[in-house]
């Protein structure tokens, strides 16, 4: 384990079975993972028992109540019992999980469970809880069931949010990171590069529309359940793609890419409505057009302006301040309190399901209004909507996991620090804290998972759920398993490339990722979706953050840039003061250079603390060093 622990207890029971047996499924389903706890009367229980409890489920849910499969622990306090429970399964060493008994989270939940007694008591307990099972085969061989326990005395009352912050607390020593290497890793300025050239492959990934020139969603002919409109595109795939190109550029110029990037520019005004005072995400909008609220907010009200800013495009930043003021109508319409999907026009709601988290792009979005305005008003704004998100209920705040992030980063922005630790701790149940030990050709540990309720990592939203957490840390919020969850992804991101785990040949388009890696929940199908042209910038984004900047010798040792989503203005990209951290994961202290890319050669002054130091650092096992260079 990384780092000190909470005094968790680990309980494996192994099983070494000579053959399989049948598990007896009936009204019970077995095998489940159950401590019981108390019991209390029925009359107590209805009067006081409940209302004194706090419970923290998992895995995930979504707005309706679809459970995906991410964090497997579980939370508890019972304030009648002075008593705080806390429960994590290892789902990396139970691999008898199958179809042919209980294939994961479709059937488990991590969560309580109370059994009525004959008396009329009712007893309490908390596990690995199944109400239904796909077979009734316990595989031959060694069985095991890993779970970790941790029980504390807590007398008093906690707020949801107070329960959050001591949970992922105690939790985050317990991810163990992997410090290993996919077989085709070499490196992200190598795959970045690569990246750009098939993205100049205008057949695979190119459509017209009556003169205007867009990106398909997905490589021509990879999806296999996806098919490209041949009358429209999306700003979800070009802003994905564009916003790093533009940084990208600076760094490596490119003729060739650089007209190709200036074509889709050409374009990025028309998806701007007068009527509507909105930004659609399809070029050509629909009658009675519906948006699907994540799309407009994150790419229309962030990606949208700082592009428009780093390409000196007036009109688009002028744009975005007028669909600002209409986002600024609807948040107010709702009380902060967004649905899912919503009449462009006339913002009525459609559909039972919410995307409460939604809020924290907004509330980013808000302080983007004020850098470009320097008005006050915006900053309220944003702060209002961090309010909100901090006292809904925890469990209605899944949805796309980089809604979190980017609301952390708004409230970090604000110094609302504990509200910005908070919505990254609510961001943290929606990762992979473990390896699926059923796909033996990837390892999804310290990814995310994409949505809430759709059961598969992918790499766009890996990589844009870990990119605001640069300018979170840039101001000064450092958790240290936030950056061992970073590195892992520095790491297992290769994977979402083809043939990553094999021999890997140059195949046509194997630089644009595969969208999604499998999973058991979704019996492997690992880039049946596609390879995704608006996960394509993602590669681009993971160059920029630990390559590109700046350099370390150690391959093991990571090194974060933190300026990339304070950078409005391409010209001044390559400033002479860059932020770093650099993060030894490794259990022992390394020694390493670093230097300076963009510097060119000249003298680099590197500081910690305000203090020189030399390019050759000692990084203590689990280390952090905040550094500043100049040149």
């Amino acid at each position: 384990m990384a780092g000190n622990i909470e005094p968790w207890f680990r309980f494996r029971l192994t099983l070494n079975l000579p053959t399989t047996i049948r598990l007896q499924q009936g009204t019970r389903v077995e095998p489940q993972i159950i401590i019981w706890l108390n019991s209390v009367s029925t009359l107590m229980e209805g009067q006081s028992g409940n209302w004194r409890r706090v419970t923290l489920s998992q895995p995930t849910k979504n707005s309706l109540g679809a459970s995906g499969n991410d964090l497997p622990a579980l939370y508890l306090l019972d304030q009648t019992a002075s008593v705080e429970t806390m429960m994590y399964f290892d789902m990396s060493d139970m691999d008898w999980m199958s179809t042919n008994n209980l294939p994961r989270f479709l059937v488990y939940r991590c969560t309580t469970v109370s059994q009525v007694g004959s008396d009329g008591t009712q007893r309490l307990g908390v596990g690995l809880i199944a109400d239904q099972a796909t077979g009734d085969v316990l595989p031959a061989g060694e069985v095991r069931f890993t779970y970790f326990l941790l029980q504390r005395p807590l007398n008093r009352l906690l707020t949801e949010q107070e329960a959050v912050d001591r949970w992922l607390s105690a939790l985050l020593p317990l991810f163990e990171e992997k410090l290993a290497w996919p077989s085709c890793a070499t490196t992200w300025k190598e795959f970045s590069a690569a990246t750009v050239q098939d993205l100049q492959e205008k057949n695979a990934t190119r459509v017209e529309v009556n003169g205007h020139t867009g990106l398909r969603a997905y490589v021509r002919d990879s999806s296999q359940i996806w098919t490209q409109p041949a009358d429209n595109f999306e700003l979800m795939t070009i802003a994905d793609v564009l916003w790093p190109s533009l940084l990208y550029l600076r760094l490596h110029p490119s003729p060739g890419y650089e007209a190709e990037c200036k074509e889709l520019l050409a374009d990025f005004p028309g998806f701007y409505h007068a009527d509507t005072h909105s930004i659609s995400n399809d070029y050509v909008r629909s009658p009675n057009e519906r948006a699907d609220s994540w799309y407009p907010f994150e790419n229309s009200l962030i990606k949208y302006p700082i592009i428009g800013s780093l390409a000196g495009l007036k009109e688009v930043t002028d744009r975005f301040l007028d669909a600002f003021q209409r986002a600024q109508k609807l948040a107010h319409q709702y009380d902060y309190l967004f649905p899912i999907y919503y009449q462009v026009a006339t913002f009525r709601a459609e559909g039972a399901g919410t995307n409460y988290a939604v809020g924290g792009l907004y509330a980013w979005a808000a302080i983007l209004a004020h850098r470009l305005t320097g008005e006050e008003q915006y900053r309220e704004e944003a702060r209002r909507a961090i309010h909100v998100l901090y006292t809904l209920p925890s469990d209605r705040l899944f949805h796309e996991p980089q809604e979190l992030a980017y609301g952390a980063l708004a409230a970090a922005e604000l110094g609302m620090l504990d509200e910005a630790t908070y919505l990254l701790y609510e961001q943290l149940r929606m990762f992979y804290w473990y390896s699926d030990p059923s796909q033996k050709s990837h390892d999804v540990r310290g990814m995310v998972q994409a949505a809430a309720s759709i059961l598969y990592p992918a790499f766009k939203e890996n990589v844009e759920s870990i990119l605001p957490w640069t300018g979170i840390l840039k101001r000064g919020i450092v958790i240290e398993g936030l950056l061992r969850f970073m590195d892992q992804q520095r790491r297992n991101n290769f994977y979402f490339f083809q043939d990553c785990s094999a021999n890997r040949q140059r195949a046509p388009m194997a630089f644009i990722p595969f969208e999604n890696l499998g999973t058991l929940e979704l019996g492997g199908q690992t880039g049946n979706v596609g390879k995704e042209i608006y996960g394509a910038g993602e590669s681009l984004w993971m160059y920029l953050m630990f390559e590109a900047l700046g350099h370390v010798s150690d391959r093991e040792l990571m090194l974060v840039n933190l300026d990339l989503l304070d950078t409005f203005d391409a010209k001044l990209f390559l400033t002479n003061q860059l932020n770093f951290i650099l993060y030894n994961p490794t259990p022992d202290s390394r020694s390493a250079t670093i230097s300076i890319p963009p510097a060119q050669g000249r003298r680099v002054r590197l500081s910690q603390d305000g203090k020189t130091v030399s390019e050759t650092l000692q990084v203590p096992a689990h280390g952090i060093i905040r550094l500043v260079a100049e040149y």
